[in-house]
């Protein structure tokens, strides 16, 4: 079971139970859980979401308080700048399953309570086109290929994974190939495709009951106005995008944090440990106000490339 994959529910219960989960291949589709999940569905979210890798490359290795001592100096920082009824406007971008947003929220809505937080990241959910005989397919809303399921196996369809297995080479392969001859999704008539939130279930319910957290699907590469806050933390990474993209989300970053703004930008080292540095805009240059670690790998980009970009 190991060695070819995880797809149903008891395979998934069975390997945990034998602490046995890691390089498996599990299927994204057991992500999807109920309205009102227990204690080891949500266990069971956590666990996959670390092992997800979106068709281009970046992992959502999220979990708990990961960012417990960036948001101390967030709220440190504010606390100097606004007083306790200014109504913040604060996005986090590039959020992943939004858990560390949520946990963010709580702090923070508790010392502005005019304040709001935007979590956001450019994949929310994923879809499963499910066929007969059990197959079915993991993709994105784009159309890019994650998964594919032919029990016993699971098999990952991006090309930023080549198998050195021949036998799952060749399934990938075919399963390609079947996918663009068969039209699917646009001609999915016949069979069944199911919506999975990628969203964690208590950032997901927190959104439901307090209308000053909001979830939505926006790039990092996409210009807001007048942002109080900016969070961008591990994915304007220099193993993820080339000197071009990272000016072009520092640039992005610019434009949206308004004049006395905070931009918080770093990576969360193997470790564990938080490198980051702390930017805040005066008028049209950053300013470092604080680091966290060795702070951000692309502190000096920003600070040299920003602004004669973003006022080009």
């Amino acid at each position: 079971m190991l060695a070819l994959g995880i797809s149903t529910e008891g395979q998934y219960a069975r390997a945990r139970s034998r602490r046995r989960l890691d390089g498996s291949a599990i299927s994204y589709g057991l992500l999807q859980i109920g309205n009102n999940p227990t204690r080891e569905e949500i266990s069971r979210f956590e666990e996959i979401s670390l092992s997800f890798r979106t068709s281009n490359g970046t992992t959502r290795r999220t979990f708990r308080r990961r960012m417990r001592d960036v948001d101390a100096t967030t709220l440190e920082l504010i606390q100097q700048w606004h007083s306790w009824d200014a109504e913040l406007r604060v996005q986090d971008r590039a959020a992943s399953n939004c858990l560390t947003s949520a946990e963010l929220a709580e702090p923070l809505f508790r010392a502005f309570p005019h304040a709001t937080l935007e979590a956001s990241d450019r994949l929310l959910y994923v879809l499963k086109i499910s066929l007969s005989r059990g197959r079915a397919y993991i993709i994105e809303p784009n159309g890019e290929l994650l998964q594919y399921i032919c029990p016993p196996l699971v098999v990952c369809l991006s090309s930023l994974q080549p198998y050195r297995c021949p036998l799952r080479r060749l399934i990938a392969a075919r399963a390609k190939k079947s996918f663009q001859q068969s039209g699917l999704p646009q001609r999915c008539s016949g069979y069944q495709m199911d919506r999975i939130s990628c969203i964690h279930p208590e950032a997901d319910a927190l959104c439901k009951r307090d209308s000053r957290f909001h979830i939505c699907t926006r790039s990092i590469f996409d210009p807001s106005a007048d942002v109080d806050v900016l969070r961008t933390m591990n994915i304007l990474n220099k193993a993820y995008f080339p000197r071009e993209k990272l000016v072009e989300g520092a640039s992005a970053a610019f434009q949206s944090v308004k004049p006395g703004g905070l931009w918080i930008v770093g990576r969360t080292s193997e470790n564990e440990t938080n490198d980051v540095t702390f930017f805040r805009r005066i008028d049209r240059r950053w300013e470092v106000v604080a680091r966290l670690g060795t702070g951000s790998e692309i502190e000096q980009l920003a600070a040299e490339s920003t602004c004669q970009r973003a006022l080009a």
